[in-house]
């Protein structure tokens, strides 16, 4: 009897386990069918405020995250003199602006300096129209106390020193934030992101009521 048992019970066990099994696939595909589109970037769960700043851009006019509100940002990190990751950034953002063109003034780009001695406004307009991004990237500026803390905030390391002359070359964090329209960070992704991935949680996030 305690062997039948056991018995008994093992096969209810696999039949309950088999059971959870076809559960959770059935709402997994109801889930990728009826509930909303997956973000594709890495999704922070629960979302985080927003550090905001106030920088000037490239011409001096003052940039804040509040006063872009009500858009989705993708924010990330450059320097005007560097080889490899940031002129690669700049042009998959131009492209993505691009595959975004029908949604208008709901979305933003913006770039934080990790040179505050060498992006000179002249060099950030350089670096703009070399990579096609002038008036699409929103570049900010300023020193290096003034800048600190928002690498900070951000966790971008940079080891960029004020004053250090403009050809530097500077190791710096390659990240892309994605900021929603209420100001919540709500997806990162890598310095070689592909452009249809941030295109489509950019625009996943502009829907009313995402």
């Amino acid at each position: 009897m305690i062997v039948g048992r056991r018995a008994g019970l093992r096969r209810w066990w696999w039949a309950a386990a088999a059971l959870i099994v076809i559960l959770a696939a059935g709402a997994f595909w109801v889930r990728s069918r009826l509930g909303p589109p997956a973000l594709e970037g890495a999704v922070l769960t629960p979302p985080v405020r927003a550090y905001d700043f106030q920088l000037p851009d490239q011409d001096g006019r003052p940039v804040s995250l509040t006063g872009l509100r009500g858009k989705v940002v993708a924010l990330t990190f450059l320097y005007a003199h560097c080889p490899d990751y940031c002129p690669l950034i700049a042009e998959q953002l131009a492209t993505v602006h691009t595959q975004l063109a029908g949604l208008g003034d709901r979305v933003a780009f913006v770039a934080v300096s990790v040179d505050p001695s060498g992006d000179t406004p002249e060099a950030i307009r350089a670096f703009l129209a070399a990579h096609h991004v002038t008036g699409v990237l929103t570049y900010v500026r300023g020193t290096a106390e003034q800048l600190r803390p928002v690498w900070a905030h951000y966790f971008v390391a940079s080891d960029a020193k004020d004053g250090a002359g403009a050809t530097q070359a500077i190791g710096h964090t390659t990240i892309v934030y994605v900021i929603d329209p209420q100001g919540q960070v709500r997806v990162f992704l890598p310095a070689n992101f592909e452009p249809k991935d941030l295109t489509t949680d950019m625009r996943l996030l502009a829907r009313p009521g995402r």
